[in-house]
This record gives C-alpha cells, structure tokens and sequence, in this order.
C-alpha cells in the first residue's frame, strides 16, 4: 500500500468515488479522510466538489439517512442525534431539517420501549431510586427533558 503523501489526486478521487458508492458519506467525514491522507487542502476541496457534483456525496441526503436510523434502529434521541451530526460538520440547517423530518410520536415511543426494556435490571431499586436511573439512562440516550420526565412519572406511576 502506498504511503499517504504518495497519493495523487486522482487516486484519492476514485478511493473516495468507491468510498461513497458503497456507503453513505458526509463532506465532513470525507475531509477528515483526505486529512488523513495528507492531501493538499486546496485539492481535498477540489475533490469534495467534484463528488458533490456528481453526486456521489449530499450532506442533506446524508442526515436523512443518518437521523432515521439513529432514532429507528439505534434508539438514540434527539439531542445525541443532533450533537452527532454537529461533530461530523454538518450545516445548522440541514441538521435542523434532518430532525424535524421525524415525528415525535417516533421517540415517545423508543422510549417508552427503552424504559420497559430498562426497567427489568431495576427491580431490586426502590422507586425513587429506579426513577433517578430511568431519568439518567434516558437523559444520557439524548432525550429531550420534557419528554423523559412526563414518560418517567406515567411509567413510574404504573409500576408502583
């Protein structure tokens, strides 16, 4: 394998061609490849660019990707969801896009599977303690606050 300074341009324009037809990217994560491959910025640009155009990498189409299956398949709430998409660089305005594209009756009910799914290790807690659990686990998956606390006191309320 060769060296990373040994990588011309047109090399890391087909890994990264490659790189995307099999798996969604976002530009973020891209730039920190080619960082990775000691490309020159001004070329790394040179190659974003072209994969956007021929669009082999959309931001938008990314986080659509990315929210859906973090909150279907993973379970993570909102705001986790939202700190990832910040760190891999995305855009204010496509995070915000990405995430009100789901409905909310999508995490009041991934949580409500969490807590029951939770709550069995919780049973040798006294209440005020399993709440305090529920409430943490939750609070550490991404949820929103209002909605962790109205789901924790009807849950709790139902098991007591």
């Amino acid at each position: 394998m060769k060296a990373a300074r040994d990588i011309s341009f047109e090399e890391a324009l087909s890994r990264l061609q490659n790189l995307c037809s099999t798996q969604e990217k976002c530009t973020g994560d891209l730039r920190e490849k080619l960082r990775q491959w000691e490309i020159v910025p001004e070329q790394a640009e040179k190659i974003i660019a072209s994969l956007i155009k021929d669009k082999f990498v959309d931001d938008r189409r990314f986080a659509g990707f990315f929210v859906r299956d973090k909150q279907r398949i993973s379970k993570w709430g909102r705001e986790k969801i939202r700190f990832a998409l910040v760190r891999k660089r995305l855009a204010k305005d496509i995070v915000d896009e990405a995430l009100s594209s789901l409905p909310a009756e999508n995490f009041e009910s991934a949580l409500r599977e969490l807590f029951a799914r939770k709550a069995k290790e919780l049973d040798k807690y006294e209440s005020y303690e399993r709440k305090n659990r529920l409430i943490r686990f939750a609070l550490q998956r991404g949820f929103d606050y209002d909605l962790v606390f109205r789901l924790v006191d009807d849950y709790t309320k139902d098991i007591d």
